[in-house]
């Protein structure tokens, strides 16, 4: 019994990005997206656990590891040769964001170019940047995590951040900043928008089946949107 269950478990992994998935004041896994991973553990039936990591740390167990799913993973045609996709878990919207007293008028990531632009190293965000043409030489600075990029910005260290704007207003409460100093510069409109669950090409194909039949399911029956409205994410 034991071995069986074993064989069959999984570890859903993510970074510290509320509201989607952080560690709760009990230090227990929380967010829309570990409701949604918990909500498919228990229509698929198969044994799973949660681990909150850094984003490099999180990054390497899905490239090295046959158990894990990352619970949110931007899907870019490179990555779709390499990983298996189960599904869309929700959407995301790229913007640079920056200071109202920052006069600067952009009409295209190039004027950007102009100025310093930051990002957390080691995401998408940085590789979409250096492709068209930033570099840490010149015009980009490189955060470690969500919280030291925001205190960049409102100290002037950086003049735009590249970010997420659906989950600026949690991280913004957090960190005790006011959201009335900020104003969107610059729409990404083609950045890649949907996060997915994810898993490598080692990855069970019974357990990725019944991942993305689940998924769909608890979409059809409406059980996903009523997760994703207990957390005011619904547009």
């Amino acid at each position: 019994m034991n071995s069986n269950v074993h064989a069959n478990a999984i570890r859903f992994v993510a970074e510290d990005l509320p509201p989607y998935h952080y560690l709760n004041a009990h230090g227990q896994p929380d967010g829309v997206l570990v409701d949604i991973a918990k909500a498919l553990k228990a229509h698929s039936g198969l044994e799973a656990k949660f681990d909150i990591l850094p984003m490099a740390r999180a990054h390497y167990e899905l490239q090295t590891k046959s158990d894990v799913v990352m619970l949110a993973w931007l899907k870019t045609p490179s990555r779709a040769l390499n990983y298996q996709f189960l599904g869309s878990m929700c959407q995301s919207s790229a913007s640079l964001i920056g200071l109202k007293t920052n006069s600067a008028s952009l009409e295209s990531l190039e004027q950007a170019k102009k100025y310093r632009v930051s990002t957390i190293r080691g995401y998408y965000s940085e590789y979409y940047l250096k492709e068209a043409g930033f570099s840490e030489e010149h015009d980009l600075v490189l955060a470690s995590h969500y919280k030291s990029m925001w205190h960049m910005l409102y100290r002037g260290r950086t003049d735009f951040i590249l970010t997420n704007t659906r989950t600026l207003q949690r991280e913004l409460d957090e960190l005790g900043l006011d959201p009335a100093l900020l104003e969107n510069k610059l729409t990404l409109h083609d950045f890649p928008s949907e996060l997915h669950l994810a898993a490598n090409l080692q990855f069970s194909k019974a357990q990725a089946k019944k991942l993305r039949e689940s998924l769909a399911a608890i979409k059809t029956s409406g059980r996903y949107d009523e997760i994703v409205r207990k957390w005011q994410l619904l547009d």
